[in-house]
Formats: C-alpha cells, structure tokens, sequence
C-alpha cells in the first residue's frame, strides 16, 4: 500500500490512473489497493525481465490496451 501511495504522488503515469478511479466513483482506499495490485504485477514484470521501470513504455502499453 505505501509503494501504491508513493507512485500516485510522484510518478504522472499512476497519478492519471488514480484520478480516472476516483472519477470512476472509487473510495480513495480502493483505488490504492487497486494500484497496489497494479505496482505488484509491474514490479515483479521487472525483477523477472530485470528492466529498470520506463515510464513512457508503461504509459503506451497501458494505454494501447484500453486501460
């Protein structure tokens, strides 16, 4: 939760999509637990393919998914 609450303050990339779950009519600990589920899967794409985070990469793949 507390890496979920970071990323939403400093990274644009999960501050938009905290925004479009809270206009969805999230609660705000929904939508962090959401993210959180969201960091989860995303860093442990990273330790598997040892990348470091892209964040404009994120962004498009996100994006390009509909989500």
């Amino acid at each position: 939760m507390g890496i979920a609450w970071g990323l939403s303050m400093y990274s644009p990339t999960f501050a938009e999509r905290n925004a479009q779950l809270r206009a969805r009519g999230m609660a705000p600990i929904q939508a962090r637990v959401a993210l959180a589920r969201n960091a989860c899967r995303l860093i442990y794409r990273m330790l598997v393919t040892q990348q470091p985070f892209d964040e404009q990469a994120y962004r498009q793949e996100r994006l390009s998914r509909g989500r």
